[in-house]
């Protein structure tokens, strides 16, 4: 009996963070608001019930990929590891976490796993984020054609083949340089390679990367290129004009705008934010993810910030429960503190939030950017300082240096603009708009179900392969 296209599964495989792991959790969310069955989800145990909990007539399945490694797991940090990781030169910092991060064992696991899960679902396609190189790596074991969701800015991804010219990852340099800023660009690529290349990284590398190619696996060094070249598709959740332009952008590189649901999660469990929101006509809300650790000066910064913007405007501030203790006894009266939000994408759309401050992950800029929320923002690590001057160039946010403490006066100084200064709200209407129209999570599910079809036209459904 030979299946039809809606019974070829869809297997979807993402990290557990928060970065790569929201988009395609909306991308599946609209999967299953369609009704689409036989979509599968493969994910750290500790993702079931985010994925088990989406709402829809759909079918969606849990895949687990067992428990994330501490090493991966930013919140399980030490405070010694956390600082190395987060603070000095930036091209040091991103070499130390390729370093603390990179484990090839787990990696050769996932691989085994994910060849596990696709010898059973036998899917027609595969969607990995791009930080799961055990999924591509298996896609292509089994010969299973798969699409790239890249969560970063796509330049990242394609960073090997950048002009000299274009600002290199992970420098926060913008694409409209000085001269101090273009021999910037060059000096952070200079010591992002020699960090990248030393001579103990390369003795650790070069027998993984053997042991990959003796294993048959078609790309054994992980060259982002090679999986540019073997993806039937990438899709991206910005758009070009915010994102710069590069000129190696493929035709099968998707520009969808950000992976907002078309339905935001109910807001059971608030306790009363809601009402809160309702009944303060101005807010600044204030997030900066899930990984990053306020300092005791940052935090008392903040404070101080809430106080002198009241009474004309209140503050929402998102404070991981394990911060809670650096806050003052006594907070101002315009300040609602909460260590759990219940949804960030239904504050961001509520009309009474007018500025989002936040630390310039790719998510937050963009989730802003959609509900054309002007922002603040104060670069945290890796990629955020890239997401800090697209925004900033792109004219709906102004940024502020992050430090173990903030100077006030900036920082009230930048948020009394944000706040009163029409222009930063109409240039983030316009972007919402483009970002809007490029599609979004229906554009993404059009995608794969596109994919799907094409994949399942060409392939029979065949018996599981037997072990690589």
């Amino acid at each position: 009996m030979t299946a039809t296209d809606d019974d070829r599964p869809v297997l979807v495989v993402a990290d557990s963070s928060a970065g790569p792991f929201n988009p395609l959790l909306g991308v599946v969310g609209e999967l299953k608001a369609r009704g689409v069955r036989h979509v599968w989800f493969a994910s750290a145990q500790e993702r079931r019930p985010d994925v088990e909990g989406l709402p829809g007539p759909g079918e969606v399945s849990f895949a687990s990929l067992g428990a994330a490694p501490p090493q991966s797991s930013p919140q399980r940090w030490d405070d010694a590891t956390y600082r190395s990781l987060t603070t000095g030169d930036p091209a040091e910092t991103v070499a130390r976490y390729v370093d603390h991060c990179t484990d090839y064992d787990h990696l050769r696991r996932m691989h085994e796993r994910c060849l596990e899960i696709i010898d059973e679902v036998r899917p027609a396609l595969v969607v990995a984020d791009s930080f799961a190189t055990y999924a591509m790596d298996a896609a292509q074991t089994r010969g299973v054609p798969f699409v790239v969701s890249i969560s970063l800015p796509p330049s990242n991804f394609f960073q090997d083949q950048l002009p000299p010219r274009y600002p290199v990852p992970f420098s926060g340099l913008p694409v409209r340089m000085t001269p101090r800023q273009q021999v910037a660009n060059g000096g952070f690529r200079h010591r992002l390679l020699r960090e990248l290349t030393r001579p103990d990284r390369l003795a650790r590398d070069l027998p993984a990367v053997a042991a990959r190619k003796a294993a048959g696996l078609h790309n054994p060094d992980m060259r982002p290129a090679a999986y540019v070249e073997a993806a039937e598709a990438l899709m991206a959740y910005t758009v070009f004009g915010f994102e710069y332009p590069f000129p190696a952008a493929p035709e099968k590189l998707r520009m969808l705008g950000p992976a907002v649901p078309r339905e935001l999660p109910p807001t059971e469990g608030d306790d009363g934010l809601d009402r809160w929101l309702d009944d303060h006509p101005s807010v600044v809300y204030v997030g900066f993810g899930t990984i990053m650790r306020p300092t005791r000066g940052q935090v008392e910064a903040i404070v101080a910030v809430a106080e002198r913007l009241a009474p004309e405007h209140a503050v929402l501030w998102k404070l991981p429960a394990g911060q809670r203790g650096l806050l003052p006894s006594e907070l101002p009266g315009n300040l609602r503190v909460a260590a759990w939000l219940p949804s960030q994408l239904r504050v961001l759309a509520h009309p009474h939030v007018r500025v989002f401050f936040n630390h310039g992950a790719a998510n937050a800029v963009h989730e802003a950017v959609h509900f054309a929320t002007p922002q603040l923002v104060m670069p945290f690590w890796l990629d955020c300082p890239d997401g800090a001057a697209r925004a900033v160039d792109a004219g709906v946010a102004l940024a502020v240096e992050r430090g173990d403490t903030l100077d006030v006066d900036e920082v009230v100084g930048k948020l009394r603009r944000l706040l009163v200064e029409e222009g930063f709200r109409q240039r983030s209407q316009e972007w919402s708009r483009r970002m809007r129209e490029a599609g979004g999570v229906a554009a993404a599910a059009d995608l794969l179900l596109e994919r799907r079809e094409a994949s399942a036209a060409r392939r029979p459904v065949a018996a599981p392969a037997a072990e690589a």
